[in-house]
């Protein structure tokens, strides 16, 4: 099960705590595109957190023209200050980039400084590079030191999937509960998807319903699978659809996946490779590389029934 953007979400939480300035202003830089003037402003004055957070707005374009290099510098300045978070998002940096030894190099870093977003940053660097044994060690880090309810879902990931270790759904539901009771809301989905794997719908109806609430749009979608085939529940193509298009409005690329195919096969609702293409790319854009197979297929037919 994917969870990169756990990751993200992880920073996004790092980042938004309120910051007042380093005169004590009220003002606030957070990680939103109304705060980049504030931010400015802070960080000149000296606030290596507004710094840490412009950086962070620089390099993700949010009120601000995105700029890469910029936020690339402004984590080395940090880094160069030994800021524990600023080494942190500077790994985050080099892995997207793809320079795996060097990201590694830098959470490694970050962590001897007592990053706590860090060992579990790495953890997912390990995990999708396969080498399961130093995800597990670095996800069991993360919790002992840090609590992290991330680390606790993601470590139950590993006992769904069997990845690195023997699959156990006992350990996976253990570690999924335990990560809700940290506060994890995906976690919720995670264990409701746990249930369904075993056929136990009414439990998992449980829990999407409960993350649904909650605003989880892999919920949304998954809960719009079990209406499709009707599993543990009727039969309802009309539900599942108002839950597809849910989950895709809130960009979901399971969500747009699926409600693609209802309108490439026409269930429910009228047949349009137009309509399928732009839910498909739009999946793509997300990260969703597999989407591409379809999008070029519906391609060649609309070429070949515009032809006739």
């Amino acid at each position: 099960m994917l969870n990169y953007k756990i990751i993200l979400l992880t920073l996004f939480l790092l980042l938004c705590r309120q910051t007042l300035s380093y005169a004590e202003s009220p003002d606030k830089c957070l990680a939103d595109a109304k705060s980049f003037t504030i931010c400015e402003r802070l960080a000149n004055l000296g606030d290596d957190e507004a710094l840490l957070i412009l950086g962070f707005l620089y390099e993700k374009g949010l009120g601000v023209e995105k700029n890469v290099d910029i936020a690339e510098k402004i984590y080395q300045r940090l880094a160069d200050k030994n800021n524990k978070e600023g080494f942190n998002l500077l790994a985050m940096l080099k892995e997207n980039q793809g320079k795996k030894n060097e990201a590694i190099r830098l959470y490694q870093r970050a962590i001897s400084l007592g990053s706590s977003a860090a060992p579990y940053n790495l953890g997912i660097l390990y995990k999708y590079n396969s080498d399961y044994i130093s995800a597990k060690k670095m996800f069991q880090f993360a919790i002992t030191k840090n609590n992290s309810s991330n680390a606790m879902m993601s470590l139950g990931d590993l006992y769904f999937d069997g990845l690195g270790v023997e699959q156990n759904m006992e350990l996976a539901e253990k570690w999924y509960i335990e990560s809700i009771q940290a506060g994890n809301v995906i976690a919720i989905t995670r264990l409701g998807m746990l249930y369904g794997s075993l056929e136990k719908y009414d439990k998992a109806i449980k829990y999407y319903q409960l993350a649904i609430e909650k605003g989880d749009p892999t919920a949304m979608n998954s809960m719009g699978l079990l209406y499709q085939h009707g599993f543990g529940v009727k039969l309802d193509i009309n539900k599942a659809i108002e839950l597809y298009q849910r989950s895709a409005d809130n960009n979901d690329a399971g969500g747009l996946i699926n409600l693609g195919l209802m309108y490439e096969e026409g269930l429910g609702v009228p047949q349009s490779y137009e309509k399928a293409i732009e839910l498909y790319e739009r999946a793509y854009q997300l990260g969703y590389a597999d989407a591409q197979l379809r999008i070029d297929f519906l391609k060649k037919n609309l070429t070949r029934l515009n032809k006739k």
